[in-house]
């Protein structure tokens, strides 16, 4: 089942009605590594606001939950402020898959203290965040402003919403992508109709603009002007339509096969006609049971509850790098400064006759502004030697300091990457990285049966001479760095943060095309962390200038020469 921000839209305004005024009773996670709020909800049949906000479908349900873990971290920051507090309002955010849940409560003095619990919810991309006067308090994910420049997410910053997608095709734009496809075979033609109208109309969510174009009649496909005016009028009738079902007197159209819970929304769905069609009342019923049958599979087997395990382990090992950088700073902050103890004992040894026996401090009278601090038990030339073994120390120490600091860099850059990879992957490569979480955590990886089938890239072509090839985990970045690519192939990256290899290859003599290269772009944009910016820089450079870097991470790498260009993400449109 998938979602959009109509279906958000409507869980919301239910939430609503079963949550407004609730007190917030406690805040954890569950066993299988979901995060919820514990409250008295009215009729909802639940007695616990539950956020899979990292789910393939991220999705807010209410449920009943036997015990809540009491996690170090942003859960607990999360506890710590709102726990007591009632229920204020539920609202989501026209266009957007974004819910806020506003808390507040009245000290006994009567000073009244709110917070807001805001939750994205983006396919793999998707965040809990908790705000005080639109400020983050703490985050599940943060990303800083070298991680994503256009919309960083750290403690103590404003809070910036995910951009809304803009218009990119104008109407006679749209009229041109049609014509372009019009000829070719109607599932294609469909998808890409789709995905025209989406272009020209964005608020027009996927779900409804495929069955806008699935309820278009044969003849209209015959002219491309008629067929643009049309689609655009019948979008504008079902996004009404569809907007008019966010009301809670409106039924839910659900659609299933075999039993199962195909798809359900808050307008009739062309594409789903085919499919027995049930209404009720609640989307929030609805949304628990899709939720209970498609997420028992994954929690019978294991796998939600391994990503969840894995990532509590590489969110741990990511703290304790960051509490370790932070006291080597405190360290070289608090340490002496090795020149200014070699000037002293320099200076000492100058001025050895001048100095009284049992000085506790000298001042040396070429540079009154130097004080030398003395062990009055020891002559000039004891405090003198002691006062270089203190300098030789402190640059042993330093040194030390420093080259740790470069290794934790390169650990945090490690457990960065993993970190996404992790929210990323598919069940089938959950093994591969728990190996490599394994690794990175400091644990031996344990033998495991078998050998992991090679992981193929994804694949997108631009033209019949040129596709795209996009990585999927680190050692499949690696291996179609290394080994696929060849060293004319474009190669391609986000700038500062997590992200695909993703190579672009000319199957023929030519060089590639600007546009060639900005498509590329945007697919590198798109699989990276900064997926939900609205521009992301990307570095660009032939793949004979990309090289490993030692005992890291399959897939992390240098690369020099490189060009960089700004695009928007963008999916796969072929």
């Amino acid at each position: 089942m998938y979602t959009d921000w109509l279906l958000v839209g409507r869980l919301a305004a239910e939430l609503d009605q079963a949550v407004r005024s609730a007190r917030i009773r406690d805040v954890g996670m569950t066993p299988d590594g979901r995060f919820a709020l514990r409250v008295r909800a009215r009729g909802a049949g639940g007695d616990a606001l539950v956020v899979d906000a990292f789910a393939d479908t991220p999705l807010v349900t209410l449920e009943h939950v036997e015990t809540l873990e009491h996690e170090p971290g942003w859960p607990r920051a999360v506890a710590e402020a709102i726990v007591g507090m009632r229920v204020e309002h539920v609202r989501a955010r026209r266009g957007d898959r974004l819910v806020a849940l506003d808390c507040a409560t009245l000290s006994r003095f009567g000073v009244l203290s709110r917070y807001r619990l805001v939750f994205e919810l983006v396919p793999r991309f998707g965040n809990i965040l908790l705000l005080r006067d639109d400020v983050v308090v703490a985050a599940a994910r943060e990303f800083s402003a070298a991680e994503n420049p256009r919309r960083p997410i750290v403690a103590g910053r404003r809070y910036e919403p995910p951009p809304l997608p803009a218009t990119t095709l104008t109407r006679e734009g749209l009229t041109e992508a049609l014509r372009a496809v019009v000829a070719g075979p109607r599932a294609q033609v469909a998808a890409a109709a789709a995905r025209a109208l989406r272009a020209a109309t964005p608020i027009v969510p996927a779900l409804v603009a495929t069955s806008v174009v699935a309820s278009i009649p044969d003849a209209a496909w015959a002219n491309p002007d008629a067929l643009a005016a049309l689609l655009s009028d019948q979008a504008s009738v079902a996004l009404a339509t569809a907007e008019a079902g966010l009301g809670l007197t409106s039924d839910v159209y659900v659609y299933r096969e075999d039993a199962r819970i195909v798809q359900a929304h808050v307008a009739p769905l062309a594409q789903f006609a085919r499919l027995p069609l049930e209404r009720r009342s609640s989307l929030l019923e609805v949304v628990r049971e899709a939720a209970a049958v498609e997420g028992s599979s994954k929690r019978t087997s294991g796998t939600a509850a391994r990503r969840a395990s894995l990532l509590r382990r590489m969110r741990r090992r990511a703290e304790w790098l960051e509490g370790e950088r932070q006291s080597l700073e405190r360290l070289l902050a608090q340490e002496p400064e090795p020149a200014e103890l070699q000037t002293a004992g320099n200076l000492l040894y100058t001025y050895l006759a001048d100095v009284p026996p049992g000085a506790a401090v000298f001042v040396p009278a070429s540079d009154p502004s130097v004080r030398i601090d003395l062990d009055p038990e020891l002559d000039a030339r004891e405090n003198a030697a002691r006062i270089f073994k203190r300098y030789r120390k402190a640059v042993g120490r330093r040194a030390q300091a420093r080259r740790r600091l470069l290794e934790l860099s390169a650990e945090t850059a490690a457990a960065d990457e993993l970190l996404w990879e992790l929210e990323r992957a598919d069940d089938a490569e959950l093994e591969e990285l728990s190996a490599e979480v394994d690794r990175v955590a400091g644990r031996a990886a344990g033998r495991r049966p078998g050998t992991q089938p090679r992981r193929t890239a994804l694949e997108v072509r631009l033209g019949e001479d040129a596709r795209v090839l996009v990585g999927r985990s680190p050692a499949n970045n690696a291996d179609l760095t290394f080994r696929i690519a060849r060293p004319h192939d474009v190669w391609f990256h986000a700038r500062g943060v997590p992200g695909a290899h993703v190579v672009l290859r000319i199957d023929s003599a030519r060089e590639p095309t600007g546009a060639e290269l900005r498509a590329a772009a945007e697919l590198a944009a798109y699989h990276s962390k900064a997926r939900t910016s609205g521009l992301v820089p990307v570095d660009y450079t032939p793949r004979k200038y990309v090289r490993k870097r030692q005992n890291a991470l399959p897939g992390l790498v240098w690369y020099t020469n490189a060009k960089t260009m700004d695009v928007s993400p963008r999916a796969a449109t072929g």
